[in-house]
């Protein structure tokens, strides 16, 4: 008997675990990895390589316009939470992605902005879906969430925000770096960027679908016997620092914009073109 005990202890523990390291993956994916990306088309691609990555800006903002239509379409499709924040984060690394390229000062600040707005939302998205939700119902599947905020209403309002600030609403980081970066790319070529700006359509589409089927959608799920608790404090501390940090740099992104506007402008004019 106490062996059956430790070992259906062991067993648990050993599941939190790995679902601890999973959700840590995550967090460093979505805050470090994606950003890989950015970083090195800064230090790399613009300054050694100033004449291709001029004469090549249509492939990029081809590529990353298809990159942009397709993700949302699939993420559209998809019913799994977390694929969902996942595609969602594909799609927003092709907005910066083609704005970098843009050789523009708007452009190239609401790149890197964008990056540091997607770095915020999406791992607070990450920690609702996986921290959160997953922790407590074992299921990442859409359709077994609904009216959680009858449940946890605390979860939902913070849930609600980052959810604003992922599909880019005005007063979110996230608007600011996303709406500068479709201006540098409206400045380089306005034919590609007007297809790029249906990310904004799109990611208020698939981000309001996952919140109204998760915080509404009539009563409480019947798959959950149990009332499912709110967050914790540690929860909860971590996602308002998180909504904090969106929401106080999109009504006051003068810190981060006036900090790179130097170095942009010495990455865009001081590169000699040979």
């Amino acid at each position: 008997m106490f062996k059956c005990k430790y070992d259906y202890l062991h067993l648990k523990t050993s599941a939190k675990k790995k679902f601890f390291f999973f959700l840590a993956v995550c967090e460093i994916n979505s805050l470090i990895v994606l950003k890989l990306s950015l970083y090195g088309i800064l230090r790399l691609i613009l300054p050694l390589l100033p004449k291709a990555s001029i004469d090549y800006t249509f492939v990029v903002y081809l590529i990353g316009v298809i990159t942009i239509i397709y993700a949302s379409i699939s993420t559209l499709r998809t019913i799994d939470v977390k694929e969902l924040i996942a595609y969602s984060s594909v799609c927003h690394a092709a907005v910066y992605l083609i704005a970098i390229f843009s050789n523009t000062i708007q452009g190239i600040e609401g790149a890197i902005t964008l990056g540091l707005a997607h770095g915020f939302v999406s791992s607070g998205l990450f920690i609702c879906a996986g921290g959160v939700l997953y922790d407590r119902s074992h299921t990442r599947l859409i359709t077994y969430y609904r009216g959680m905020a009858q449940l946890m209403p605390i979860f939902s309002i913070l849930f609600f925000i980052l959810c604003l600030g992922n599909a880019g609403t005005p007063l979110t980081l996230n608007f600011v770096g996303e709406f500068m970066s479709l201006y540098g790319t409206f400045e380089r070529l306005p034919l590609l960027g007007a297809f790029a700006s249906s990310s904004i359509v799109f990611s208020a589409a698939y981000t309001m679908f996952m919140f109204n089927r998760i915080a509404f959608a009539g009563t409480f799920s019947k798959y959950f016997k149990v009332n499912i608790p709110d967050l914790n404090k540690r929860e909860f501390s971590i996602l308002f620092i998180l909504v904090l940090f969106t929401v106080a740099l999109g009504i006051y992104p003068a810190p981060i914009l006036q900090g790179l506007h130097y170095s942009v402008s010495c990455l865009i004019y001081n590169t000699p073109v040979y």
